[in-house]
């Protein structure tokens, strides 16, 4: 009878004390990345983004959103000119995104005890967005684009649950037939879901 009961009653402790003690480490532990599950809205946009840590400055993110695509294409020149004109078009596109963010800022805000919360802090890093056919100037619609881009961004707590964000860099875009140099820009709200 005794032992039927000692073996959970065993359990139940060494459970509660290593709570205990995970509790009592979390504080020395607030300048890490922390895992998010974000609802954005961007300046011209609106999106879903999982950021999953992978070590203390380091997280990988996937996304899905629907954002304002800009394509620019050369065009030839017309009526003897040697003017080389540019086409493009602002559409609302559905983009899938994957990336890497390199926190480089956690242990200077560590030293003048500033907090990181929320994953407040700039950062460095790449990202592949997959984006859906688009319309250009109701003439055409793209194949599907590849975009890798290099990124520096930071993010800002605003409030307990909400962060600024802004994302910029080059982006190297390709449907396989054509490619360009383009720039990526993100500015907008995070709320944390």
């Amino acid at each position: 009878m005794k032992s039927k009961f000692a073996t959970p009653l065993i359990l139940f402790m060494l459970i509660g004390i290593s709570c205990c003690t995970k509790a009592q480490e979390m504080p020395n532990q607030t300048f890490t990345v922390q895992s998010l599950n974000k609802f954005k809205l961007y300046f011209l946009g609106v999106g879903i983004e999982r950021e999953q840590k992978i070590s203390k400055q380091s997280s990988l993110y996937f996304s899905a959103a629907i954002e304002a695509v800009a394509p620019f294409y050369p065009e030839q020149p017309r009526n003897s000119s040697d003017v080389i004109g540019i086409d493009y078009s602002i559409n609302f596109a559905p983009i899938l995104g994957l990336g890497f963010r390199n926190y480089f800022n956690l242990s200077e805000k560590e030293n003048i005890k500033k907090t990181t919360k929320n994953n407040r802090a700039s950062y460095f890093g790449v990202e592949y967005n997959l984006i859906a056919p688009i319309l250009i100037n109701e003439r055409y619609t793209t194949n599907y684009i590849h975009s890798i881009s290099p990124v520096w961004g930071f993010q800002k707590t605003t409030l307990k649950n909400k962060n600024i964000e802004l994302a910029l860099g080059p982006s190297f875009q390709t449907d396989f037939y054509r490619s360009r140099f383009s720039i990526l820009g993100r500015i907008g709200f995070s709320y944390l879901l």
